[in-house]
C-alpha cells in the first residue's frame, strides 16, 4: 500500500479533516503598525529630544504660553540694576543698555525651560577693562564635557554640519553652562516640554481625526446611478446618456432643484455612521499637556476636591517661580560680578529689581509684614529682605534721599513742637531739625543790619539781593529771611553789600 504524500502546511486532526491554512494573519508587515508605537515619541538622545521640544513650542500655542507664563512669573518683561553708589548706578544703567541685559536673561530662560540647557558666552573688550557683548548660545549646537562634576571642554559645531572638523573651542572661563532638572553628574537637563511629549503627539493625532471628519461631512462621496431595472423594463445606458446627465447635474443650479429622468438616482457615503467625539478628547489631553508643563489642573479647568488642594498647587507654582528666578539672579551675577571686578566697583552692593508677575497676593502679604513690623516683631531688615530689598541699598539711598522737615507739614512739625514742650528737645535741635540756622547768627545778622545800618540806606539806594552777602546765587534763596528769592528782587532792610 503506498503511502500518501502530506501538504506541511495543512494540519489534520484525523485521516478525513483537513483545517484551512493558518499562516494568512502572519503574511501582514507588522512596519505599517510601527509609526504608531509610543515610544517614539521621546527621542533617544538629547539632541532629538532639544529640537522636538523647540518644534513644539514653535508650533503649538497651548506650549508656548505654558512657557512664556512662567517666564513672565518669574522674570517679567524688563530687569532693572541699582546700587548704593551713585556713581555705579550710572554705570548699571549704561552696562544694562549696551548689553541688553533684560534681553539675554530671558533668552537663557526660555532655552533652559524648552531645550533643558542653556549655554552664556561673554566676549571682553580689546583692552580687557570691560564687558563688550554676552550671548546666548543655541544649547544643541555644543558639545560638552565633564570631569568630577566640572565643565572642562565645550566645543560648537554648525547646526546643518554637526560632525564637520573639530569645532570652535569656547573657553570655559568665557561659558555659562545652565541644566534644568538634572543632577550634578548629567552632563545634559531635561526640557520642560519632555512629559508633554507623549500627549501633544495625541493631540495631533486628534486633530488629524478632526480634519478628516470634517472633510467627510463637507465633502462627501456621491455615486449617480443611471439606468438599471424598473418593474418590467431593464434600461442600459449609453454613452450619449451617461454625457447627458453629466452635463445636466454640471450645469445645475445649486440653489433650485433639478428633474431628472426616473432612471437617475444619487446615493451619498461618507456622511453615515458614528462620529469621534473629539472636542472631549481633544480638552482631556490639552489638560494632560498642561498638568504636564507643571501648571495647575484646577487652575486650568477650574474645579478641584477643595480649596486645600488649590492653595497647595498655588505654592508649588510659587516655589517653581522662585527656582526660575534664582536661575535669572545667576544669569546676572555672572555677568554683573565680572564686571565689578574688571571695573574696580568689587565693594558696590548691586541689587536687581525684577518686574514680574506675582499670581499670589503680594499685598496682603506686604500688610502682613508692615502689621509685625508695628507690632515690634519682626525687624526692618526682615521686612525688607521678604520684599526681596537689599537693607543696605535701602539705607545708602534712605541717606541719599533725606531731605529738611517740610515747615508747612503740620503732621511733621506737631511732634518736633510737642517734644520741645515736653522737655526732651530745645530750642536750637528743634531748629535744626527744621532745617532752619542757629537763632544767634540769625540775631547777630539781623543787629547788624538793622534799620538805621547800611542796609536801610542801601535799601534806600534801591538794591538788589545779587549785591548781598546773604543772597545764594546756588539756590537762589535769602539766608536771613529763609525764603525762596532771584538775583535782581529789591533788597530788604537786612541788605549787606559783598
Amino acid at each position: 500500500m503506498a503511502r500518501s504524500r502530506r501538504n506541511p502546511h495543512i494540519q489534520t486532526t484525523g485521516a478525513l479533516e483537513p483545517q484551512v491554512p493558518q499562516a494568512s494573519a502572519a503574511t501582514i508587515d507588522g512596519s505599517a503598525f510601527s509609526a504608531i508605537s509610543s515610544t517614539e515619541a521621546v527621542p533617544a538622545t538629547w539632541e532629538e529630544r532639544a529640537r522636538k521640544a523647540w518644534t513644539y513650542y514653535v508650533e503649538e500655542p497651548l506650549v508656548k504660553n505654558c512657557l512664556n507664563s512662567w517666564r513672565s512669573f518669574a522674570v517679567g518683561d524688563e530687569i532693572r540694576l541699582t546700587s548704593d553708589d551713585a556713581a555705579v548706578k550710572e554705570a548699571l544703567a549704561e552696562l544694562h543698555d549696551r548689553l541688553a541685559l533684560s534681553d539675554f536673561v530671558k533668552d537663557m530662560v526660555l532655552q533652559l525651560l524648552v531645550k533643558g540647557d542653556a549655554v552664556g558666552f561673554k566676549r571682553y573688550t580689546q583692552d580687557g577693562h570691560d564687558l563688550d557683548e554676552v550671548t546666548c548660545v543655541n544649547p544643541v549646537s555644543v558639545k560638552v564635557k565633564y570631569a568630577n562634576g566640572q565643565l572642562i571642554e565645550m566645543r560648537q559645531y554648525p547646526e546643518d554640519m554637526p560632525s564637520a572638523g573639530d569645532g570652535l573651542l569656547l573657553p570655559v572661563e568665557q561659558v555659562l553652562h545652565l541644566r534644568w532638572d538634572a543632577p550634578p553628574f548629567s552632563p545634559r537637563g531635561n526640557s520642560l516640554v519632555l512629559p508633554a511629549f507623549q500627549s501633544i503627539e495625541l493631540l495631533r493625532d486628534y486633530r488629524k481625526a478632526e480634519q478628516a471628519i470634517a472633510k467627510r461631512w463637507a465633502t462627501p462621496f456621491r455615486l449617480i446611478k443611471v439606468g438599471g431595472a424598473y418593474q418590467q423594463r431593464f434600461i442600459t445606458p449609453d454613452q450619449k446618456m451617461l454625457q447627458d446627465i453629466r452635463d445636466m447635474i454640471n450645469k445645475m443650479d445649486m440653489k433650485s432643484g433639478l428633474v431628472v429622468p426616473f432612471y437617475v438616482g444619487v446615493e451619498t457615503h461618507g456622511a453615515e455612521g458614528s462620529v469621534l467625539n473629539v472636542e472631549e478628547k481633544v480638552r482631556e489631553v490639552k489638560e494632560d499637556i498642561i498638568v504636564a508643563l507643571g501648571l495647575s489642573r484646577s487652575l486650568v479647568t477650574g474645579d478641584g476636591p477643595n480649596f486645600a488642594t488649590a492653595s497647595v498647587s498655588m505654592q508649588k507654582m510659587l516655589v517653581m517661580i522662585r527656582e526660575i528666578k534664582q536661575v535669572a539672579r545667576h544669569v546676572l551675577d555672572w555677568v554683573v560680578n565680572d564686571w565689578l571686578a574688571l571695573t574696580g566697583h568689587t565693594d558696590a552692593a548691586v541689587q536687581y529689581l525684577f518686574n514680574d508677575l506675582d499670581p499670589s497676593d503680594a499685598v496682603e502679604f506686604k500688610k502682613l509684614l508692615l502689621e509685625l513690623y508695628d507690632r515690634k516683631l519682626i525687624s526692618r531688615s526682615s521686612v525688607q529682605l521678604k520684599m526681596e530689598l537689599d537693607p543696605d541699598v535701602e539705607a545708602a539711598n534712605r541717606t541719599q534721599e533725606k531731605v529738611g522737615v517740610d515747615q508747612l507739614d503740620d503732621k511733621q512739625i506737631k511732634p518736633i513742637a510737642d517734644l520741645v514742650t515736653l522737655g526732651v528737645l530745645d530750642a536750637e535741635e528743634a531748629r535744626g531739625l527744621l532745617g532752619l540756622k542757629p537763632r544767634a547768627q540769625t540775631e547777630a545778622a539781623a543787629a547788624a543790619l538793622q534799620v538805621g545800618g547800611p542796609g536801610a540806606r542801601a535799601y534806600a539806594d534801591d538794591a538788589l539781593c545779587d549785591e548781598c552777602r546773604q543772597f545764594d546765587a546756588a539756590e537762589n534763596r535769602c539766608a536771613v529771611q529763609e525764603s525762596e528769592t532771584t538775583f535782581d528782587a529789591r533788597a530788604c532792610r537786612f541788605f549787606d553789600r559783598r
